[in-house]
């Protein structure tokens, strides 16, 4: 068996054509996407990525590629501050190479001890790898149903609160300006959030994802919820994937969740249920009127640098290559 190299994947136009050659063998992509696509996407578009070269590692047996990991780089704030993060993705191996894959997982340490790496996709294999690694796991949700348009009429309309009348309401992230601030709370990890990100993060070529979000006269943001759809006990739905609001409580959330719920074609195609789920430690949606709470199982996964190790995490569903 000759041995096996790891290195970190410079993303030069020959390497990324030697990369997509190797996963087009062993890893087709979803349907209607190529791999050329998905990378431009992730490394030459995305707006975290200017700033931080990580893109995975490779592993190669006398020079012939047998395995990769990918990265996808993000911005997530811890303090008031943003942070480098990488959401992991893409994890081949070539089936005559298994011990490559415990190089490509090694080195994710080595990568942790300097940014958060997020898995979110990661199946039972990978997951019990990164309970070895000592990873945070996140494998539980309460997922909120409400019924929307017209029955909601019959279950929780009035409880929303009107929209802000300081506010305008815009479901095109184009539209956005600046951001009141890119994070929520300063006393935990989150996303760092930029218009950039927002304008990013609706083109995924994977999964559509919608936006309405709450601007000022100046076309700064306070306020917003990207949701996707989703078919839920046989009808259609609008899942909220993120929500996000600079204010000091949830009015303007509430107030966008509940103008969704009573006008779901605001959206193109309307739903008969509005969803969403949240992580034990956020209490944002605790308070809704919702007809159904029904606990569901995720895996999200996290390891961290040895400095934010024991820091509390604000975690949502799109994260990690979630919809990306």
């Amino acid at each position: 068996m000759p041995a096996l190299e790891i290195s970190a994947y410079p993303d030069t136009a020959a390497a990324r054509a030697e990369l997509v050659a190797f996963l087009a063998q062993h890893l087709p992509p979803p349907p209607g996407h190529t791999w050329e696509e998905r990378m431009h996407f992730w490394w030459d578009e995305n707006p975290a990525a200017t700033a931080n070269p990580e893109r995975g590692r490779w592993v190669h047996a006398d020079g012939r590629l047998v395995a990769y990991g990918g990265s996808i780089p993000a911005l997530h704030t811890w303090q008031g501050r943003p942070c480098q993060a990488i959401y992991s993705t893409t994890f081949c191996v070539d089936s005559q190479f298994p011990k490559a894959a415990a190089l490509v997982f090694l080195q994710q340490r080595e990568v942790a001890e300097h940014c958060m790496i997020a898995h979110t996709t990661p199946n039972p294999r990978v997951q019990t790898a990164l309970f070895k690694l000592g990873a945070r796991a996140e494998q539980t949700v309460t997922r909120h149903f409400f019924p929307a348009g017209a029955a909601s009429r019959l279950h929780g309309r009035s409880w929303w609160p009107a929209l802000p009348q300081d506010r305008r309401l815009i479901t095109d992230p184009a539209e956005v300006t600046a951001i009141t601030r890119g994070y929520q709370r300063a006393d935990r990890i989150e996303k760092w959030i930029t218009p950039e990100y927002l304008r990013w993060y609706c083109r995924s070529m994977t999964r559509t994802h919608h936006f309405l979000g709450l601007v000022d006269g100046s076309g700064t943001l306070s306020s917003y919820l990207l949701v996707t759809r989703r078919i839920t006990r046989g009808l259609p739905a609008w899942d909220v994937v993120e929500s996000f609001t600079a204010s000091d409580d949830e009015c303007e959330l509430h107030a966008l969740t509940g103008l969704l719920v009573k006008e779901p074609g605001i959206l193109p195609g309307g739903a008969w249920l509005v969803t969403g789920a949240k992580f034990p430690a956020d209490r944002s949606w605790d308070a809704t009127p919702a007809l159904l709470r029904r606990t569901q199982q995720v895996c999200h996964f996290f390891l961290f640098p040895t400095a934010m190790r024991q820091a509390p995490k604000h975690t949502i569903m799109a994260e990690g290559d979630l919809g990306l």
